[in-house]
């Protein structure tokens, strides 16, 4: 394996406001995805996304918050780190934050070694660890509320969704890439 070189400054500086940038259009991204909800439902939502499977349950992540899908590899524990933190892995020799998306579920359990980290840049890097990346999907339908007589999902708890969209599978949560990537600085 080739040891990558360490950043300059300058570069880590550029690369600190391009991901300061891509958060600001995220951001965007996710107002505009809302204002659509608002003005009738059943709208579809342009882009791909990227189905996760965590927990036995599944959800939608949007592709453009995604730089690739790796397999699970070693994490290094952070100390006094929030529980849903699970600790660092090394990226393309980027640190990246790792994030269990099941225990923000309320599920704690070792993850198999079949799991997937799908690696996210925004303020700094995030992988966040799934059970499974299933498929991927074409412009989802964002719909509105729930089917009646559904009991609210473990999603609703999370803070993470942004809307519900119907996929061929079914009704599956729409999640923020933003809220997964704002992990906090002493975490």
């Amino acid at each position: 394996m080739v040891d990558s070189l360490p950043m300059t400054a300058e570069a880590q500086a550029r690369r600190t406001s391009v991901q300061k940038r891509l958060l600001v259009l995220e951001e965007e991204i996710a107002r505009l995805r809302r204002e659509l909800t608002t003005l009738g439902v059943d709208q579809r939502l342009p882009g791909l996304y990227l189905t996760v499977e965590v927990a036995g349950s599944t959800a939608l992540l949007p592709v453009e918050a995604v730089l690739e899908v790796v397999r699970l590899v070693a994490i290094e524990p952070l100390p006094a780190a929030l529980p849903h933190v699970r600790g660092t892995m090394l990226y393309r020799g980027t640190p990246a934050v790792v994030v269990d998306l099941a225990v923000l579920l309320g599920v704690r359990r070792e993850p198999d070694l079949d799991a997937h980290l799908v690696i996210c840049a925004g303020t700094r890097m995030v992988a966040v660890l799934v059970d499974r990346v299933r498929d991927l999907i074409e412009s989802p339908v964002l719909v509105d509320g729930s089917a009646e007589g559904e009991v609210p999902s473990a999603w609703d708890r999370t803070g993470l969704m942004a809307g519900l969209c119907r996929t061929p599978e079914g009704i599956r949560p729409l999640l923020r890439a933003s809220a997964i990537l704002n992990v906090p600085e002493g975490a």
